[in-house]
């Protein structure tokens, strides 16, 4: 995935809304995605939202320091991905519309369009 389809991920939209859900296909939550720069076409950084659904099982624990909002969220592409800071201390990536975090990968399912 080229930095150009990493964009692509927030196609022309002011937000872009996900739901998360497990590989077996449990939703955990949603993921929210705001550009620093909205005017931008591809969106190279911005800031992130996390919201769980449920605050139980092993998903839920790995996501749930982004529920959060005392540390800044922010994310940035980094050559073929998105990657997830707090602040400046790396916390997982996207690509390929999967979130892989403290190495337990999660499938995005794009709502924008739905909304």
């Amino acid at each position: 995935m080229s930095s150009e389809n990493s964009g692509s991920l927030l196609r022309f939209f002011d937000m872009h809304y996900f739901s998360i859900h497990t590989q077996q296909g449990a939703h955990v939550g949603f993921f929210i995605m705001l550009p620093d720069d909205e005017s931008e076409t591809q969106p190279q950084s911005g800031r992130f939202a996390v919201k769980l659904q449920s605050e139980e099982g092993a998903a839920a624990e790995v996501l749930a320091p982004f529920g959060q909002t005392e540390i800044p969220q922010y994310w940035r592409v980094v050559k073929d991905r998105i990657e997830l800071f707090f602040d400046d201390t790396p916390v997982g990536s996207l690509r390929n519309e999967y979130l892989t975090v403290s190495g337990q990968t999660f499938v995005l399912t794009d709502l924008t369009g739905a909304m």
